[in-house]
C-alpha cells in the first residue's frame, strides 16, 4: 500500500509539475544593460553592442536573451528617441539622443585651426543676445555659437551675455527682467565689468517678431541720450543699447540679424535696424538680406541648421555664419 501511495504522490508532482510549465508565459522584456553606445548623430545606425535583454516569466523566473529582434535598420534622425526591442511578442524601448549631423565632433571649437596673424588677435569683444548668440546648438545642453569659435579662431577675448527665450523689447513674460536692455545695465554696473571694448555685437532678436504692438518707433536724427528711448519697445532698446555703449565704452557696433527663416515679421525689423544703424552710423551683419548668403543647397541646409530653421547647428556657426562676422570685425 505504502508503495502504491508513493507512485500516486510521484505521478501527482509530474503532473503538477508539467502543468506548472504548460501555464509558464513571457509576461515582459526589459533593458537590463543599456548599449555602449546611446548617443548618435543623424545618418547612423543603431549599434546594440552592450544591450542585455531581461525576458520575466509568469512563475516568476528570468533569463537573459541575445537572439531578440531590433526594429531600427536604418539610418536614424533626430526625431528617433528610443528604439524598440522585440523577444516573443513582447517589446521594451532602449532610450537613445540622435543630435543634428552638424552638431558632429569635426566642427567642435577644439577642432577648429586657429587663424595666423588675426586682425582680431588679442582683442576684446561682447556679444548680447538670445538663444542664437548662446549657441542652443546641442542636445547635451551645451552652448556653443559663432561666439566660441571667433575666439579660437582668432585668439581674441570674447564676453557673451546671452539668455534664450528673451527679447530687445522690455516687456511682460516669462523672460521678463533678463530683457537685453536690463542685462546690458546690470552688467555696465557689476565688477566683472570690461573697461576696454574693441567691438560690441548685438542680435537682432528673433523673439521681437511676435511682439508687433511693441515695435515702436525710430526716434529723430537729433534724439541721442538713452534716458530718451522707450525701452519696452524693440527699436527703443536698439537705440537705448546704442546710445549706452557709445557713452560707457565708445567702441564700434555692429548689430547682426538672423538668416532667412519662415518668419515674414522679421524683414520689417531688419529693415528698420537699418534705418537706425544709418541714424547712429553703426555696423550691420545681415544675414537677412543677401540673396546669394542664402542660396545655399538643401543638404547644406540640412547640416547648418536645426529642424526649425532658426537655429544654427555648429557646422552652421562654423562654416557659414562665422566668416560673415570675422569681416565686419576685422574693420572695427
Amino acid at each position: 500500500m505504502k508503495r502504491i501511495i508513493a507512485v500516486i504522490l510521484a505521478l501527482s508532482f509530474i503532473a503538477a509539475s508539467l502543468s506548472s510549465c504548460a501555464k509558464k508565459e513571457l509576461t515582459m522584456v526589459t533593458v537590463s544593460t543599456k548599449p555602449i553606445k546611446t548617443w548618435y548623430y543623424e545618418g547612423e545606425t543603431f549599434d546594440p553592442a552592450g544591450l542585455a535583454i531581461t525576458a520575466k516569466y509568469s512563475d516568476g523566473s528570468e533569463e537573459i536573451v541575445t537572439d531578440y529582434e531590433v526594429d531600427a535598420t536604418k539610418a536614424l534622425t533626430t526625431e528617433d528617441r528610443a528604439v524598440k526591442v522585440s523577444f516573443g511578442g513582447k517589446s521594451a524601448m532602449v532610450p537613445i539622443t540622435v543630435d543634428y549631423a552638424g552638431n558632429g565632433p569635426e566642427y567642435n571649437v577644439e577642432n577648429t585651426p586657429v587663424l595666423d596673424n588675426s586682425p582680431l588677435e588679442g582683442k576684446t569683444y561682447f556679444f548680447l543676445g538670445s538663444s542664437v548668440t548662446y549657441g542652443d546648438t546641442n542636445e547635451d545642453g551645451s552652448a556653443t555659437s559663432m561666439v566660441e569659435f571667433i575666439a579660437k579662431r582668432n585668439s581674441c577675448t570674447v564676453i557673451k551675455e546671452a539668455v534664450s527665450g528673451t527679447s530687445l523689447a522690455l516687456v511682460e513674460g516669462s523672460a521678463y527682467g533678463k530683457n537685453y536692455t536690463v542685462r546690458l545695465d546690470e552688467y555696465i554696473t557689476s565688477p566683472e565689468r570690461a573697461q576696454h571694448l574693441d567691438g560690441f555685437v548685438c542680435q537682432l532678436s528673433t523673439n521681437d517678431v511676435g511682439q508687433v504692438e511693441n515695435f515702436g518707433i525710430i526716434t529723430a536724427n537729433d534724439v541721442r541720450d538713452a534716458s530718451q528711448f522707450d525701452i519696452a519697445t524693440t527699436y527703443g532698446a536698439i537705440e537705448y543699447i546704442i546710445a549706452t555703449v557709445k557713452d560707457v565704452w565708445d567702441c564700434p557696433i555692429a548689430f547682426y540679424t538672423n538668416c532667412r527663416y519662415s518668419a515674414e515679421r522679421y524683414g520689417e525689423l531688419v529693415d528698420s535696424l537699418h534705418k537706425i544703424a544709418e541714424k547712429w552710423e553703426v555696423e550691420v551683419i545681415d544675414l537677412w538680406t543677401p540673396e546669394d548668403f542664402n542660396d545655399i543647397s538643401e543638404a547644406q541646409r540640412a547640416l547648418y541648421l536645426k529642424t526649425d530653421g532658426l537655429h544654427p547647428t555648429k557646422a552652421g556657426y562654423r562654416e557659414w555664419w562665422l566668416p560673415e562676422f570675422e569681416k565686419v570685425l576685422a574693420e572695427f
